[in-house]
Order: structure tokens, then C-alpha cells, then sequence
């Protein structure tokens, strides 16, 4: 098979790159024997993995990725004894589809799942699965009924699953967490923790409400937030759930402060977390992997408090990774990586073979600081009505569809978008009609990628009416 990619092929234009690299592209993991990590022997090798997922958490919302006034000390704290990658890409901006993604290192058009509505194939294995085959005790928990196993069949591999009674909190997310590890911390272990106070409708408890705010937002002086209302999609505006959570408020500064209260709330649990395994023993033998599924549009292109569209937002995403006896801490790694990167990085940690057919690759050789071709990242919007292409400086972006979701936004089937993120890195001068060769070569790359899918089967989702309901009141559409 050949591996080389048209936009590597380039060659002396160097149209994508800060710097030329000509190297030919590592092959894809299912043709790589996983090369083991050098490890500490006796009683301080790696025992346990935990995989954490902030649902909605965007990159740029963490101090350790120089926001300015968010306080994340827990992530930051992480961040220092680890690796933090500056430009981690999501492959959906949607919580089953991306999910899907980072657990089976597949492409949303490999396994097929584009929705929230939709499930995963057994034809995909996941990285629960790999895990338990090699004689780990496996925990999840989840907090939006959608990624329960019934919808979702992300239960794959796990022993013990704590589905979702419909966003719990970060607390008692940790609460139910320390529990198991109580009880299964001493044997192999490997646990995913989804937390979900950062999605709309952002509500973190006292104190945290008021971390970030401290006007009134109920004054009907202000009118901020009915000035955007006309931007927000119908199918939310018009939800009563929706109107619930925002009844009375006229200050959408107050809306903002929400979310980044539940950011420094989650931050704070996470941090909670961290304090337990030191005490028991367990936080220098055990990997963390912190990322989001997708982020959040908090204005960007008059988009609010949701995640539409493929702009940076919403699917560039925090990934800091902790590897006890790897050598590396306090490193940053500024190469575009991807969200299906994750399962093979944490895989050859643990010298265990990458399932045949994972698209991810490795990222050891970006933590040893080896120079790696360059990557172009992959992302597709849900209900197949968008596709990018993202590399260190270009934003590629194809609307595959008609459709008129997001009053800011509408799609137009066959539009094009192009954006030059180091000149332009809020995305507001589209590039498409000014730079041809650019836009021919992602197109031919584009029509590659396209081919070198595996279209996978999916699943048979459960969903219940309630579900749907829930759905619906999020934002999600069907």
C-alpha cells in the first residue's frame, strides 16, 4: 500500500508547513509491532490507565494553554509531570461519534457512527476490550444517557459500566470512581471517566457559579443575551428546557461565566482525583490520559453555546497525557495529533499490539522529540454535513450538504472553505477563492482519504423517548 501522502508529496512548495519536512509519512499502526517503553521494574511499573473525557471542554479554556484568567491548577498540575499537545484534533465535534473515535482509533468513516443517535459496531474493538484481553479489571462511567452501552455500545470491554441518570455531576462522578479503585486498585486496571459539566446547560454548583461573575444577571437593563437569541438554532430556543435554564437571565456574560466556572469545578475534581491515587499509592503507576471529545462555540462566527461547525472551538482539544517511568515531563509537543491517536500511544505504553485496522499512530516519537512528517488531521461534522482537513497552518473545510442549522452558519453543498490558522488564527479570512494550489491539493488529498476508509457496520442503537428528549434539549437534532 502506498502511504504517501499528496500533501507530503509537496515537496519543495511547502505550502502546509511552518518548516519544509520531506520525510515519508510513519505507516499506519495495524503494520507497526508496538515498540515497549522502557519501564521501571519491581513494584513501580505501571499498573492501572485512566482515560478521562471533559464532554465540551475546548483547549484554550485551560491556563496550561495560556488562558489568561480560567484558573485549571489540576490540569496544569498534570500538564507539568507530563506532556501536553498544543494542537490535539477531534475527529467529530459530537459526543458519540468522537468518543467512538479515541476508543477504537478509527475515523468517523470507518465506523460509521455520526450521530448521537447511533451506535458502534462489534466489528470495532475497542480499547476496553484490547485492555480486559490482557487481564485488566475494566471500570466506565458516563453522565449523558447517550453513551449509555445500549445507544451507544461503548460498553464494549468494560466489567463494570456506571451508565449515565443523566448528566451527574464531576463529584459523584469521582465519588463512584475512588469506590471502585478502593476495591480493584491492587490487580491491572483501566477506567474511562466522563464528565459533562461543561456542556450546555452550564451549571456548576456553588461556589463555582460565581467564580467568574459578580453582577446581575437578571437586570433588565442589560440586553446582551436577547441580542443573540436570533442566533441561536430554533431546535434550542425554542426547547423548554432550554428556556428553563435560561428564564430571567438577560446578561450573556452570566452565560459565559457558567461555563467557566464548571471548567475550574471539573478541574477542581480532577484534582480530587489526583490527591487519592497519591494516597493510595497508585498515582506513580498509574498512565492519565485528560481530553475532551469536542469543544464549544462561545461567539466564534456568531455561534453560541454549541458546537456546530469544524472551527477551531470545536475541535481543537485539550490532550495533556501522564506516563509514570517514561522520562518525560513538563514537555509540549506543538505537532497536530489527533483524538485517534490516543489508543495506540497508550497500547505501546503498555507493550500490548495495536488492533489490526486502528488508523491512529503512536506518539512516542513526538514525546521523544523526534522530528515526524507532518500530519494532516481528519474531522467530520455530525449528520455527514461537513468534512476539514487541518495541518499547522492550513483549515480545509467542504460543506457536503444543504442545510440550515445554525442561522450564523447555513451550509451551501459544495462550498468551500480555506483558513490560514498562523495569519489568521480566528478563522475570519476565507482563503478558498485566493489560494488554488493550496485548495487542489486538498481536494486530491481529500478524494485519498475518502478511499482509505473502512465503513464499518454500526450498531443497533436503544433509544428511548426520553433519550431523545435529551437529546434535543442539548441541541442535538434528528
Amino acid at each position: 500500500m502506498n502511504f504517501r501522502s499528496p500533501i507530503v508529496a509537496l515537496g519543495a512548495a511547502c505550502l502546509f508547513a511552518s518548516g519544509c519536512r520531506h520525510e515519508e509519512p510513519r505507516p499506519k499502526a495495524d503494520n507497526v509491532t508496538p515498540k515497549a517503553v522502557k519501564l521501571p521494574a519491581g513494584d513501580t511499573a505501571p499498573l492501572g490507565l485512566i482515560v478521562i473525557t471533559v464532554d465540551t471542554l475546548r483547549a484554550d479554556y485551560l491556563s496550561s494553554y495560556g488562558h489568561a484568567r480560567i484558573l485549571t491548577p489540576s490540569f496544569d498540575r498534570l500538564a507539568s509531570g507530563g506532556i501536553l499537545f498544543k494542537q490535539a484534533i477531534s475527529q467529530a465535534s459530537t459526543t458519540t461519534p468522537s468518543h467512538a473515535s479515541i476508543m477504537t482509533s478509527l475515523y468517523l468513516q470507518d465506523h460509521n457512527v455520526y450521530t448521537n443517535f447511533e451506535a458502534v459496531g462489534d466489528a470495532a474493538r475497542t480499547l476496553a476490550e484490547v485492555m480486559a484481553g490482557r487481564g485488566f479489571n475494566t471500570f466506565g462511567i458516563v453522565n449523558m444517557n447517550h453513551l449509555n452501552p445500549e445507544v451507544s455500545n461503548l460498553g464494549q470491554g468494560f466489567e463494570t459500566f456506571v451508565k449515565s441518570g443523566n448528566m451527574r455531576r464531576a463529584g459523584p462522578t469521582v465519588d463512584k470512581t475512588l469506590e471502585w479503585l478502593d476495591k480493584n486498585g491492587e490487580q491491572p486496571f483501566f477506567a474511562w471517566i466522563h464528565f459533562t459539566d461543561v456542556h450546555t446547560p452550564y451549571n456548576p454548583p456553588p461556589p463555582y457559579d460565581r467564580f467568574y461573575y459578580d453582577d446581575d444577571e437578571r437586570d433588565p437593563a442589560k440586553r446582551s443575551l436577547a441580542k443573540i437569541w436570533h442566533l441561536l438554532p430554533s431546535h434550542m430556543t425554542d426547547h423548554p428546557f432550554f428556556q428553563r435554564w435560561l428564564e430571567g437571565i438577560t446578561d450573556s456574560e452570566w452565560v459565559m461565566a457558567q461555563y467557566q466556572g464548571a471548567v475550574t469545578y471539573v478541574d477542581d475534581e480532577f484534582g480530587r482525583l489526583l490527591d487519592r491515587l497519591e494516597q493510595m499509592g497508585l498515582l506513580e503507576r498509574t498512565a492519565i490520559v485528560l481530553t475532551a471529545d469536542h469543544g464549544e462555540s462561545l461567539g466564534e462566527h456568531d455561534i453560541y453555546y454549541t458546537h456546530t461547525g469544524l472551527y477551531e472551538p470545536t475541535i481543537h482539544v485539550p490532550l495533556i497525557t501522564y506516563f509514570p517511568g517514561a522520562g518525560r515531563q513538563g514537555v509540549q509537543v506543538r505537532d497536530v495529533v489527533e483524538s485517534v491517536d490516543i489508543m495506540p500511544t497508550v497500547l505501546e505504553y503498555f507493550d500490548i499490539p495495536v488492533p489490526k485496522g486502528a488508523h491512529g499512530r503512536s506518539l512516542w516519537p513526538l514525546i521523544r522529540g523526534e522530528v515526524q512528517p507532518e500530519r494532516v488531521a481528519l474531522s467530520e461534522h455530525a449528520g455527514r454535513n461537513l468534512v476539514v482537513l487541518r495541518t499547522d497552518r492550513y483549515k480545509y473545510i467542504k460543506q457536503l450538504r444543504t442545510v440550515h442549522l445554525q442561522p450564523s452558519y447555513p451550509w451551501v453543498e459544495g462550498r468551500e472553505e480555506l483558513y490560514d490558522l498562523k495569519a489568521d488564527p480566528l478563522e475570519r479570512r476565507d482563503l478558498a477563492r485566493d489560494q488554488n494550489e493550496v485548495m487542489r491539493v486538498f481536494r486530491k488529498e481529500l478524494d485519498r482519504r475518502r478511499g482509505d476508509r473502512l465503513n464499518l457496520q454500526v450498531g443497533a442503537a436503544e433509544l428511548t423517548d426520553e433519550t431523545v428528549e435529551v437529546l434535543r434539549a442539548m441541541g442535538y437534532v434528528r
